[in-house]
């Protein structure tokens, strides 16, 4: 099974990305055959697949496809992506006809089901987002919602979650500013928080884990729906925490954050932060 994601990492990487035809010979079987929606016809073998590459990139010259999860079985491996680019090549070719470039850029998900005998691809089945693929473009009309937030409203909403949620630990004001379908993401959980006793119980567990834990905003931007935070924190390692028994040891940590705002509510923050640090204070790791 790893033998065939890496397979599968090679179709993304080294030929959607980097159209590196001898991985094509290499890993495409000679009876290939690669279907989407956007495209009327199959591309059959390694030259029909490497002449839709190419014609990706050169509307997109900043094409890019980048997987996201896999999952595997028998000879057959499943990935999401996120795919993106700026049309300001030559035209995109779609079952809606020959899309001229605008300047537009997009950015969608998508999955792939992957045949795979013997080391080679004989199947490459993609779905993607089309509608969205479509309105980004400018090809279906779609009309850009207006903020029903301004961008000074959103930010004050980002620094109470960090000021009054992550720093006073008051949970009531979680339901005030948070969407009941809220989701927290963050790299060290397996999954992501979502909804309010969820993510009540991350914060009494943080706190519990740092008792005098202190979040400081050092920068931040918005746009749209979106805020993004540069943070730091501080605290005393009092408590359990992903695992690390308490040691007293003072740590200090850096991470962004970014917000997704709708109807006045926080409805998802992605995290990322210096977690391999933050284990060598915890003296999970050594220094």
């Amino acid at each position: 099974m790893n033998a065939n994601k890496a397979i599968s990492r090679r179709y993304f990487y080294q030929i959607m990305n980097g159209m590196n035809s001898e991985a094509a010979y290499e890993i495409l079987d000679p009876e290939f055959v690669f279907t989407l929606p956007t495209h009327p016809e199959p591309f059959r073998g390694p030259d029909g697949f490497l002449g839709l590459v190419q014609m990706l990139h050169g509307a997109f010259p900043d094409f890019y496809i980048n997987p996201q999860d896999m999952v595997a079985g028998d000879d057959w491996v499943v990935t999401r992506w996120i795919g993106g680019g700026t049309h300001t090549g030559g035209p995109l070719v779609t079952v809606k006809g020959d899309i001229e470039a605008n300047g537009r850029s997009f950015e969608i998900d998508g999955m792939t089901w992957h045949t795979i005998k013997n080391g080679k691809i004989t199947e490459s089945i993609g779905h993607e987002d089309t509608l969205g693929l479509m309105m980004q473009l400018g090809v279906i009309p779609s009309e850009t919602p207006t903020p029903e937030t301004t961008a000074e409203q959103n930010e004050q909403l980002a620094y109470r979650y960090f000021e009054e949620i992550m720093s006073q630990g008051k949970l009531e004001v979680i339901e005030e500013i948070l969407d009941p379908s809220f989701a927290f993401i963050i790299p060290t959980q397996p999954e992501p928080i979502a909804g309010y006793e969820a993510f009540r119980g991350f914060v009494m567990y943080l706190r519990n884990a740092f008792p005098d834990i202190k979040f400081s905003v050092l920068r931040q931007t918005s746009e749209g729906n979106k805020v993004a935070s540069r943070w730091s924190i501080e605290g005393t390692h009092n408590g359990e925490f992903l695992g690390a028994a308490p040691t007293g040891n003072r740590i200090k940590d850096f991470g962004i954050d970014i917000f997704t705002i709708r109807h006045g509510k926080i409805v998802s923050v992605h995290v990322n932060e210096n977690d391999f640090g933050l284990m060598q204070q915890l003296g999970v790791i050594p220094a």
